[in-house]
């Protein structure tokens, strides 16, 4: 049995060392595509969202560092998962577990518990840089790295308190349908959403920042008054103290039902100007009126039922050829706790394939018309364009990434291609 295992470990590090290999190969050729933008693009320029040639190097090299990270946070987390089912780390704590907890409540929580915490512990480094370290460097953060680690922590500490719970009953269901599980939990995911957006502004989002009724109140009535001409009903207009974290800027709907308000932070309502702010909430209005929360929810449960099916088709049947030299139990299935690293590396491979199908799903049906909504509604081109190339030069955004980027990681169009977009509805209505 143990040395069934190391020769298991053995593979799996060899398997880890050629994934590391071949994703440096792919890294350095992709850089040849994902690098900075070229002569051409230079020449092109950036439709006035810099001042100057500086500015627009230094969001370019922001942007490439943090999509460089994203890789570099994927990589390390499949290879954490790797190494827990090669060493045996993940089928010892399983034991761990069990052997601390009832056996009526089984292994699920504290395995969980445990895990968490140390896979928080072992990725804070990489947060700490990605999150703090390189905002701070490009000037973006407000944060002291006291209050960088509290809110960290306070995270944890939420995200905790929601996912035990969560995982006790999880592993009820596979326990109890072994067949069925994936379509009940799929089906589960519809009215988990939906509670978690009521409950988001009222319960998690107060937390983290302060929510209290716009100051301009004659600003507010003109958003209500936009909203309610749309039939959208909203509880207040609300602003927060954005400020406290970041520089950048933002505006969004959040909530569902009685919940459903708008919130503005602070840093934008600084910087834009009445009629940009409300070209900004037109678009988010456009969202609404569009019912897109609910077609993102709908797309979500598409997408988490294929998901789960196939990591249920594929999970057996991996299980039960590579289970046994890991310490998993190949007869439990995924019910054995222990198989949670090897079900994180499947949902991961099945997420590259389904993400930039969604991203571009968003872009196109989702974000395009929600900004030609907001150009229809308020007919007011100029605001559009001008509040785009704030929201750029505030968030240090890339105004138009390599297609590659582009592909794999935009929910949103390029900020270009928004502000061509504006200006072309503009000419075409000699706005």
């Amino acid at each position: 049995m143990v040395d069934g295992r190391r020769a298991g470990g053995a593979r799996v590090a060899r398997a880890a060392l050629g994934l590391a290999a071949a994703g440096g190969l792919a890294l350095g050729l992709a850089r040849r595509w994902t690098g900075p933008a070229g002569a051409a693009g230079a020449a092109a320029g950036d439709d006035g969202l810099y001042p100057d040639a500086a500015e627009r190097e230094r969001a370019l090299r922001y942007n490439r560092t943090r999509e460089w990270l994203v890789l570099v946070g994927m990589a390390w987390s499949a290879l954490l998962s790797l190494l827990a089912l090669a060493t045996g780390f993940s089928a010892r704590l399983r034991d761990l577990a069990a052997r601390v907890t009832p056996r009526r409540l089984g292994a699920p929580v504290p395995y969980t518990l445990a895990a968490t915490l140390l896979s928080t512990l072992v990725t804070l480094p990489l947060s700490y840089y990605s999150g703090y370290l390189i905002e701070r460097r490009y000037g973006l953060t407000n944060q002291t790295r006291r209050a960088w680690f509290g809110e960290q922590a306070k995270g944890a500490a939420i995200g905790l308190a929601l996912e035990l719970p969560l995982v006790q009953g999880v592993y009820w269901i596979i326990r109890r349908y072994p067949q069925r599980w994936w379509a009940i939990l799929s089906a589960l995911t519809v009215p988990f959403t939906i509670l978690l957006a009521n409950l988001a502004p009222v319960l998690i989002l107060p937390r983290f920042n302060r929510f209290e009724p716009l100051k301009d109140r004659a600003l507010a009535e003109r958003i209500k008054a936009l909203a309610a001409a749309q039939g959208v009903t909203v509880s207040d207009v609300l602003q927060m103290d954005m400020s406290k974290q970041t520089k950048k800027a933002n505006a969004f709907f959040t909530g569902v039902g009685n919940t459903k308000r708008i919130v503005l932070g602070d840093t934008l309502l600084d910087e834009f100007t009445p009629d940009e702010v409300e070209v900004v909430l037109a678009h988010e209005l456009g969202h609404q009126v569009a019912r897109d929360l609910w077609k993102l929810i709908g797309l979500g449960t598409a997408t988490t039922i294929g998901t789960l099916y196939l990591v249920h088709r594929l999970a057996g049947p991996l299980l039960r050829r590579v289970g046994p030299r890991f310490g998993l139990d190949a007869r439990r299935g995924v019910e054995d706790v222990a198989a949670l690293p090897l079900l994180g590396l499947l949902l991961g491979a099945v997420s590259l394939v389904l993400t930039p199908l969604q991203n571009a799903i968003s872009r196109e049906l989702i974000e395009r018309p929600a900004d030609r909504y907001a150009l229809d509604l308020t007919g007011n081109s100029a605001a559009f364009v001008g509040a785009m190339e704030k929201l750029g030069r505030m968030n240090l955004a890339d105004p138009d990434p390599p297609a590659l980027v582009k592909f794999l990681l935009y929910s949103h169009p390029p900020l270009r291609e928004r502000i061509a977009f504006g200006r072309g509805y503009g000419a075409e209505r000699g706005a």
